[in-house]
């Protein structure tokens, strides 16, 4: 419910969002980037929204096995200029998933629409009742940033999409 959720909302500002990136960055098609917030709030969702990632999630009559998956803990999210708006709203919609929260380190050159994409998905995610700080971010950015949350003790796991410098 909840991933539907942020995922409509992030599908009907896919537009708008696409933009937003657009003009902040320079890089780019608009439609490109139009096209990538669809994937990644419909095809993405759809594709796992059946798919359990906590409780049991398999179980082996034959072996008596049983496979439980439980959240990691805190995710460190990076993601890059080029793709910024659909890389968010997918990092933070497989968060959501798996019931971990997401920190973003957004890159310096696209963070207003970064923040922006994520802004609207911890929104809806928290109106269909996902705790408060399920989606977070870097409000200042920098490479200091970046490298203090990749290595802080309370990260569990990163997502990084970018270039050499940024991971």
């Amino acid at each position: 419910y909840i991933v539907a959720k942020a995922s409509v909302a992030a599908l009907d500002a896919h537009g708008e969002l696409a933009l937003h990136a657009f003009e902040e960055t320079g890089r780019g098609v608009f439609e490109d980037k139009a096209t990538k917030n669809l994937f990644a709030c419909e095809h993405v969702v759809n594709n796992m929204r059946h798919t359990k990632t906590v409780g049991v999630i398999e179980e082996d009559d034959v072996t008596g096995l049983t496979l439980i998956a439980e959240p990691v803990g805190v995710v460190c999210g990076i993601t890059p200029t080029t793709n910024p708006t659909s890389t968010a709203i997918f990092k933070a919609l497989i968060s959501l998933k798996t019931r971990n929260p997401i920190v973003f380190a957004f890159h310096p050159s696209a963070q207003e629409s970064s923040a922006h994409a994520a802004q609207i998905v911890r929104d809806a995610a928290i109106k269909a009742g996902a705790p408060e700080n399920c989606v977070q971010w870097i409000t200042e950015p920098s490479m200091e940033a970046t490298s203090a949350l990749m290595n802080h003790e309370g990260i569990a796991t990163i997502l990084a999409t970018g270039g050499n410098a940024m991971v």
